[in-house]
């Protein structure tokens, strides 16, 4: 039997969950079977969700409130719906209390560090000149990635490959147990992983949206793998 993915749901203006077609169609290509996540009330309810997946996929988001990790909301910010906020945090929190896979990707990358007790660089052009423009889209010329060797995302991908960019933010600082493996040209992070499960892996480009990419598919691939050992 195919294991169950929970793939957390984007949010629309009015706070409806909307689940994204290219997260499902990549989960299901992988040979899992992609479950959209409602929106979560508290940590009891994510803990017991957690519990009927073998799996989770959390997908791109817009922004944090930066009173998370203390600092007040820059100009550039796009806060992401109180709902989804809501759910990222206790799903995030409930993930790192477990040893289920996971996949978070873009904005879901950054929620599960937040909740890790990481800080996010709330606009990367703050950084100076020398920074790619990292929000360019996932369908624009993709950036060089240089990965740790000997880490999962060195493993699916190489050493070095190509991704695509379409984040404003990145990470500043990563909380215990997070691992940075990946890391673009100008410096910024782009991936970590979790120390203590068989997979655990944050990236911040969305391999979902590189369908012609084996290396990228891999990434679902390691997940579902990982989901029915």
């Amino acid at each position: 039997m195919r294991p169950f993915i929970g793939v957390t749901s984007s949010a629309e203006t009015d706070g409806t969950p909307v689940a994204r077609p290219a997260y499902a169609r990549a989960v299901t290509l992988a040979g899992g079977l992609p479950v959209a996540l409602p929106w979560i009330e508290d940590q009891d309810e994510a803990l017991g969700l957690l519990q009927r997946l073998s799996g989770v996929v959390l997908t791109g988001s817009e922004d944090l409130h930066p009173s998370l990790w203390g600092e007040p909301l820059h100009p550039a910010v796009t806060l992401m719906h109180e709902h989804r906020q809501r759910t990222e945090l206790c799903l995030s929190k409930a993930l790192l209390g477990c040893e289920l896979p996971l996949l978070a990707i873009c904005g879901g990358m950054q929620n599960l560090a937040v909740a890790a007790g990481s800080r996010v660089h709330q606009h990367l052009p703050d950084l100076g000149e020398h920074v790619l423009d990292h929000a360019v889209g996932v369908d624009a010329a993709p950036h060089p990635l240089q990965a740790e060797p000997g880490s999962l995302l060195a493993r699916a991908l190489g050493e070095r490959c190509l991704v695509n960019s379409a984040h404003h933010q990145g990470m500043a600082s990563l909380g215990p147990g997070l691992v940075p493996v990946g890391h673009a040209p100008d410096g910024v992070l782009e991936a970590w992983e979790l120390s203590d499960r068989r997979f655990g892996l944050g990236v911040q480009w969305h391999p979902e949206r590189m369908p012609d990419d084996p290396g990228q598919q891999g990434l679902f691939r390691l997940l579902v793998a990982a989901a029915q050992a």
